[in-house]
């Protein structure tokens, strides 16, 4: 069997609309025993939240398990008795983390701090986070997309609230998304042999597909790249038009 890693967001739809294409083509490569895996690194959705999403999009039943995100990885390797922890993220993330059993406090009796995305900067907020990961405070992120892709526009990502925290405390924040660490250690524990991945990011999703000895292929129908496209093995518009180099 085949397995196809497919990246989420300028990959399969942008913002809450499916992109042209995308749902006959998944239910054709699932018609020919293609195993597609998703690999996002949205941080401010559940993975149930994401299933959701993904089936009343694609009209079709997706196996949770498939779906391999931030969130899933910190659940996976972070153990909720060790820490009490401080989060800068949305309301889902909060949540997800409560329902996980996970300690969630405020910044100054925690001593983890986990940056994921909210709508706006908090600039005050990542002031003061700065402050104390200089004391002393263990800080991870959960992606470091710079930007991700709206129906309309792309819009600033979770980067851009890490670049500002790395520069305040001259060191790297350690990440869960891919294509760091946690990303390609969760592949290789799951021992899940991945054959191509498709994605609209050379600096997350190509890259991530190189770590892993996977076949990458880059889709231009999400953000604007900073890294060289080429780097890719293959470049096309949009995932509709991936069947020809995979089946």
């Amino acid at each position: 069997m085949i397995n196809l890693a497919s990246d989420l967001d300028g990959t399969i739809y942008r913002g809450n609309e499916l992109i042209n294409g995308v749902e006959e083509t998944y239910k054709l490569l699932i018609k020919k025993n293609i195993n597609i895996i998703f690999i996002t690194n949205n941080s401010s959705e559940s993975p149930d939240l994401l299933k959701l999403k993904l089936e009343s999009l694609l009209n079709h039943k997706i196996n949770i398990e498939n779906i391999i995100t931030p969130l899933k990885l910190f659940k996976n390797y972070v153990d909720p008795s060790k820490y009490k922890i401080y989060v800068y993220g949305s309301s889902n993330l909060k949540e997800f983390l409560k329902n996980s059993n996970y300690n969630l406090t405020s910044l100054e009796k925690s001593n983890f701090i986990l940056i994921g995305r909210k709508d706006e900067l908090d600039i005050n907020e990542i002031q003061k986070i700065i402050n104390n990961v200089k004391k002393g405070k263990t800080i991870y992120c959960l992606n470091k997309d710079l930007t991700y892709p709206t129906e309309d526009k792309e819009l600033p990502g979770n980067g851009a609230v890490v670049k500002i925290i790395e520069d305040g405390i001259k060191s790297i924040v350690k990440s869960f998304g891919k294509p760091d660490y946690f990303y390609t250690q969760y592949f290789a524990d799951s021992k899940i042999k991945v054959d191509y991945v498709v994605g609209d990011r050379v600096d997350t999703d190509i890259n991530f597909a190189k770590k892993i000895n996977a076949n990458s292929i880059l889709v231009t129908s999400g953000v604007s790249n900073f890294l060289p496209e080429d780097t890719a093995d293959i470049k096309i518009n949009s995932f509709s038009e991936i069947i020809p180099f995979i089946i």
